[in-house]
């Protein structure tokens, strides 16, 4: 019988009215309650607003007013540190106040902050008046002037009118909360009967599961057949993006071997410009006038710094292209490598280099040789004249901190390592800069370089899996932290990608 009549059309549309009136009936429930609890919540966010903007204007007021009798007892302008950074505020906190007048509950507010404000000016050009007089030396006027009943009277005035627009604030505060608690109950009566409703619509759709079973089966089966056909378009997409990853893969290969080729082909002309301005220069030099000379001098210079950057740029493109097979390197003796080559440069400068104990690891040991001479001679070079560099080499397990963002970080043992140095340092916010290619802080006259070095250490870092982060100050050294495994491939070396590569 239930079925016959839930089986007829008259009996969906009457169902189908039912629930839409269901439906309606909690919806019209919730965002009527919704709506009073956005209307409560936007005025305690005012009210609460009113209290903070008049209380951090009368803290203001205190911190001016104390720092002007500081000073004015000791003399010492110290006081006057806090009196002068409240001065460079309290016009935000009177524009703050003045703005959260106009949205104050109390019909009143708005006249009271109005006047709250014209006291606080008047106050804080007496107590500045009085600050000014002392630093002129006219200790005894700026006495008198704080002595006097004016100051002491705009003060009592500032402190009762702040204290009736705090307490009114305050009790609309409380109206707002008494408000939000009867709302709570009024909430749980919503709740009572929107479970009831919602019970009689679980109830009709029970019935019409029950009655549409065999529907449901057909629906099933027509589900399934699109799940696989998505599996089979996903997995085509899957293949498209492998052949994208390959193409990439291929293409970056390519670039790098451009670059490689590039740079050795172009060699071979500077070599001559240099060989032929060497000859200019020693056979022609007699007859050649100053100008002829700088001329000379000039492209001579430009040869050789240009001979200095396609360098820099093979050595850069042979990190990844050229890199050798990972072994077993000793990072102790790999560090007395480095501090041996820089000895003249160490000696010269009287240098101090603090090495602490390090632990043998996996990687390409010229490269990382590399990496450690780059930092070492930069800490070396970027120096003030009259400081004696000192550098500190230190070893230890990083923290989860320090591990946050790092890829594969749960697949290998870490090792950090810190390069700190009392250097020229630089500014924090060119801490990404500096690793990029051909980027420099400093002229060419002050220090020489072609601002690839860095580069090159974050590559060498990252084909090792690792890290590379700069911290600094200007003025005071730079540290640089390397985080990097003690048993890793390198990078690319197991993936697709790299099979890709070695495939083709």
């Amino acid at each position: 019988m239930i079925n016959r009549v839930l089986s007829s059309i008259y009996s969906w549309i009457i169902l189908a009215v039912l629930v839409i009136a269901i439906i309606t009936a909690n919806s019209f429930y919730v965002v009527s309650t919704l709506n009073d609890l956005s209307a409560l919540e936007a005025r305690l966010f005012t009210t609460n607003r009113v209290i903070n903007a008049v209380n951090r204007l009368h803290v203001a007021v205190l911190r001016i007013e104390s720092g002007q009798r500081g000073f004015m007892l000791t003399g010492d302008e110290e006081y006057l540190t806090d009196y002068t950074e409240t001065l460079g505020i309290v016009s935000e906190v009177m524009e703050e106040v003045e703005v959260s007048a106009y949205s104050s509950d109390i019909e009143q507010q708005p006249q009271r902050i109005s006047e709250l404000l014209a006291l606080t000016k008047l106050k804080i050009n007496e107590v500045i008046e009085a600050v000014e007089l002392a630093k002129a030396d006219q200790m005894q006027d700026a006495v008198n002037l704080v002595n006097s009943d004016k100051g002491i009277a705009l003060y009592k005035r500032f402190e009762t009118l702040f204290r009736e627009i705090d307490d009114s604030e305050r009790d609309m505060q409380g109206t707002h909360l008494a408000n939000l608690l009867s709302l709570r109950r009024d909430s749980v009566n919503t709740l009572i009967i929107s479970s009831a409703t919602t019970l009689l619509l679980i109830i009709a759709v029970f019935l019409l599961l029950k009655i549409n079973s065999r529907e449901h089966e057909k629906y099933q089966a027509d589900l399934e057949n699109i799940n696989e056909d998505l599996e089979s378009r996903i997995a085509d997409r899957t293949q498209e993006l492998s052949l994208y990853s390959d193409e990439l893969a291929r293409s970056n290969r390519e670039l790098e071997d451009f670059a490689f080729v590039a740079s050795h082909d172009l060699q071979e002309p500077l070599r001559k410009i240099r060989a032929f301005g060497n000859r200019l220069e020693s056979g022609y030099g007699d007859v050649m006038d100053e100008r002829g000379k700088d001329f000379l001098a000039r492209m001579l210079n430009a040869a050789e710094r240009m001979s200095m950057l396609i360098s820099d740029l093979l050595a850069f493109s042979r990190v990844s292209t050229r890199g050798k097979d990972f072994v077993e390197v000793d990072l102790n003796s790999a560090f007395e490598s480095v501090i041996s080559d820089l000895e003249i440069a160490i000696d010269e400068k009287s240098a101090q280099v603090n090495l602490d104990p390090m632990p043998t690891i996996r990687g390409d040991k010229s490269q990382l040789e590399q990496l450690f001479l780059n930092i070492l001679s930069n800490a070396l070079k970027f120096q003030s004249d009259d400081v004696t560099p000192q550098v500190n080499i230190l070893c230890d397990t990083p923290s989860e901190q320090d591990m946050k963002g790092i890829l594969l970080s749960n697949e290998f043992d870490w090792v950090k390592i810190t390069i700190s140095d009392n250097g020229i340092g630089f500014d924090q916010s060119f801490a990404e800069k500096i690793f990029a290619p051909f980027q420099r802080l400093h002229g060419r006259s002050e220090y020489k370089g072609t601002g690839i070095g860095l580069a090159v250490c974050r590559r060498i870092v990252e084909r090792h899996n690792g890290q590379i982060t700069a911290k600094s100050e200007p003025g005071k050294g730079a540290t640089f932290t390397i985080i990097i495994p003690k048993d890793s491939e390198p990078f690319g070396s197991n993936n697709n990608i790299g099979e890709t590569q070695n495939d083709a």
